[in-house]
C-alpha cells in the first residue's frame, strides 16, 4: 500500500530517505526543497510523497508531482533492494490512469526495481560531466574557427549578456522557440518563463544570451538540480548554426559557471543527437551516466 507522508512518519520517512542518498542515484533532493518553505508549503510538499509499505514494513517512497489529469511526473523513486522479493506493479495501482513518467540512472537494481513495478524503458540520454577546476579557456581558438567557417579577416563582435527578468520574456520565448523547433517541443510562451523562473532550480545569473553584431543568435542557462549544476535549453538559432558559435557560446557559458564557483558542470543530450553529442566532448565533457527515461 502507498501512505501518505504525515508529520507521525516523517522519521520513518527521513530513515528510508538517507538510505537512498546513500547509493548514487538521479533522484530529486525532496529535503532541498522542502526545509525552505513556510508551514502551508511544507503540508504541500508532503501531499507529493508516498511511503511504499509492504506487509507492514516500509520499503521505499515515490514522490511525485501530477502536472494533468493523465500525466505525472515522478521526481525520486526508491526501494530499500533487500525487499526486491515483495514488489509487484499492483503497488502502485493508484496510479493506474495516470501516465508515469520516470528518469533514472542505467543500472542493473533500477531496472530490476522498475520493471518489477510495472515500468518500461522509453529512451535514454547521455550524462556528460565537464571538471571545471582543470578547463581552459578556448575562446580564441573559437574565434579563429568562426572567422575560417566564415572568411573573414576582421574581428567578429561575439558577446553575451544575463537574462532580465520583466523585460527578456518575449525574447528568450523567441529564441528557443527557434533553437528547439525541429525536436518537436511545444512553443514556449512568457507562462512558460515565469513558471521556470519560479522553480527551486533556477539560477537568473546563469541564464544567459549569445549576441552577433547587435543580433541575438543563442541562449542556454545553467539550473541546480539533483545535486549537480547542468545545462539545460542550450542551443545556437538555425540561422547561424554549422559555423562554430556553438562551440564559442559553450565556452562562454563554462566561463560564467567558473566564475559562479561551480567545479564540476554536467550537460544531458539525447543519445540521438550525435552532432550535439560531438559538440559537447570536443569541448571536454566525458561520458558520466546513462539516465533512461522509464514509463508505466
Amino acid at each position: 500500500m502507498l501512505e501518505k507522508l504525515t508529520l507521525h512518519n516523517m522519521d520513518i520517512f527521513k530513515e528510508i530517505y538517507s538510505k537512498n542518498f546513500e547509493e548514487t542515484n538521479y533522484n530529486k533532493d525532496f529535503f532541498k526543497s522542502y526545509d525552505s518553505q513556510n508551514f502551508l508549503i511544507k503540508f504541500l510538499y508532503r501531499k507529493s510523497i508516498r511511503l511504499i509499505k509492504v506487509n507492514e514494513i516500509y520499503i521505499g517512497y515515490i514522490w511525485y508531482e501530477s502536472t494533468s489529469s493523465k500525466y505525472t511526473k515522478v521526481w525520486a523513486l526508491y526501494i530499500d533492494f533487500k525487499y526486491m522479493g515483495l514488489l509487484n506493479k499492483n503497488i502502485l495501482s493508484i496510479f493506474n490512469n495516470n501516465l508515469l513518467s520516470y528518469e533514472a540512472l542505467d543500472t542493473l537494481q533500477n531496472s530490476i526495481v522498475l520493471e518489477s513495478l510495472g515500468f518500461t524503458k522509453k529512451k535514454y540520454t547521455l550524462l556528460l560531466k565537464l571538471n571545471l577546476k582543470t578547463y581552459e579557456d578556448k575562446k580564441d581558438e573559437y574565434i579563429k574557427e568562426v572567422k575560417f567557417k566564415l572568411r573573414l579577416n576582421n574581428t567578429i563582435n561575439f558577446y553575451t549578456r544575463i537574462f532580465e527578468p520583466g523585460k527578456d520574456e518575449i525574447l528568450r520565448c523567441d529564441i528557443q522557440n527557434d533553437i528547439f523547433e525541429q525536436w518537436n517541443r511545444l512553443p514556449l510562451n512568457t507562462e512558460d518563463i515565469y513558471a521556470d523562473m519560479a522553480q527551486d532550480y533556477y539560477i537568473n545569473e546563469l541564464c544567459i544570451f549569445a549576441i552577433l553584431n547587435n543580433e541575438y543568435v543563442g541562449y542556454g542557462q545553467i539550473i541546480y538540480n539533483r545535486s549537480m549544476f547542468t545545462i539545460v535549453n542550450f542551443g545556437i538559432v538555425s540561422k547561424y548554426r554549422g559555423l562554430g558559435f556553438g562551440n564559442l557560446f559553450l565556452n562562454e557559458m563554462i566561463e560564467y559557471a567558473k566564475n559562479y564557483g561551480i567545479d564540476n558542470l554536467y550537460i544531458r543530450v539525447d543519445s540521438d543527437n550525435i552532432k550535439a553529442i560531438n559538440l559537447y566532448r570536443k569541448i571536454g565533457f566525458l561520458d558520466e551516466n546513462k539516465v533512461l527515461v522509464w514509463e508505466r
